[in-house]
């Protein structure tokens, strides 16, 4: 599908990857982009570049219609991804927000839905190279049930109603303006709290920002991947070696390492005295579960299906990194 000249909506655009995906929309693409914000003071400088942003909320099915009047391309990028809220609220944002993305799409007719994802549909499964032939695992995690739920919308379009439909699966994403797997690290590491567990040699499975636009854009333009789920992933290294880079930018050369059953009582407990507190818990039993976790995804369906290829490695992904960490007062 050619996107030249097409008007696309984004929703979450002021998010990590949906900012840079309509960042770079605009200025390699040559589309006309609109932002879907919660907060248009947060989305300036995409407003500066030409993005235009309409304030709303994918939970408001309103505003929703209103933003995707004359689009013919939708990412939908929007999602409750804070480790902290109830069942009711994950699945308001994430479920019936996705619902009404959707059902906003099939009355304005759109070309192509991309929905972004995540390897976190796989529910943990400890396996290594899982692939799009692997059904969604319901695990408990509300974020990744969560995503199971969409996904299920989004196809249920797809073979119900005829919608272009294309389902992204990023795992780890990382780079400038990762609050998760950049940022809080950054921070950890600054507060003398960074751990590994079991030494760090549990896999990390990194996929740098741009890596990741590089697929969503390819998704909306390569006709063989509508009604399909695509991992976009690079290769796993153990955490030991992905914490390690940032510690370098910090001048650390090492971590203390603990047991993982203490870990995850440390998490618990943390987690405690952050609910009394009022505070969030950076250090706590889902980041826990992810710095022990053994398993990869393979990416062969997106270099095969979409002539995907990671450009960017973790050596220059994390160069780059470290240059926005230290223009934003990080480090």
């Amino acid at each position: 599908m050619d996107v030249s000249g097409k008007r696309i909506l984004v929703t979450g655009a002021t998010g990590f990857i949906g900012g840079r995906l309509a960042e770079r929309l605009v200025t390699e693409e040559g589309v006309v982009v609109r932002g879907l914000v919660r907060t248009p003071e947060k989305g300036r400088r995409l407003a500066d570049i030409g993005v235009e942003l309409m304030p709303g909320d994918i939970t408001d099915p309103v505003s929703v219609q209103s933003a995707m009047a004359g689009c013919q391309l939708v990412f939908h990028t929007a999602a409750w991804v804070s480790e902290h809220g109830s069942r009711a609220a994950v699945w308001a944002v994430n479920v019936e927000g996705t619902k009404n993305v959707v059902e906003a799409a099939l009355a304005a007719g759109v070309k192509r839905f991309i929905h972004l994802s995540s390897c976190a549909v796989y529910g943990s499964l400890q396996q290594d190279n899982i692939d799009e032939n692997t059904p969604p695992r319901v695990s408990g995690d509300l974020y990744g049930d969560s995503k199971i739920a969409a996904e299920e919308i989004v196809f249920n379009a797809y073979r119900k109603k005829g919608l272009p439909v294309v389902a992204a699966r990023p795992s780890q994403v990382y780079g400038p303006g990762s609050y998760q797997f950049t940022v809080r690290p950054v921070e950890l590491i600054k507060a003398g709290r960074m751990m590994l567990i079991d030494g760090g040699r549990y896999f990390c499975k990194p996929v740098y920002i741009d890596n990741v636009v590089d697929g969503l854009i390819l998704c909306a333009k390569i006709d063989a991947a509508v009604g399909q789920a695509i991992n976009l992933t690079d290769s796993p290294i153990p955490w030991r070696d992905f914490l390690g880079a940032y510690g370098r930018m910090l001048v650390i050369d090492s971590f203390p390492s603990i047991p993982f059953k203490l870990a995850w009582l440390l998490g618990f407990l943390n987690e405690l005295g952050a609910a009394m507190s009022g505070r969030k818990a950076s250090f706590n039993r889902r980041l826990v579960k992810a710095l022990h976790s053994d398993n990869s995804f393979s990416n062969q369906k997106a270099r095969k299906l979409l002539g995907w290829v990671p450009k960017v490695d973790l050596t220059e992904g994390m160069c780059r990194t470290e240059a926005w960490l230290r223009a934003e007062g990080y480090i």
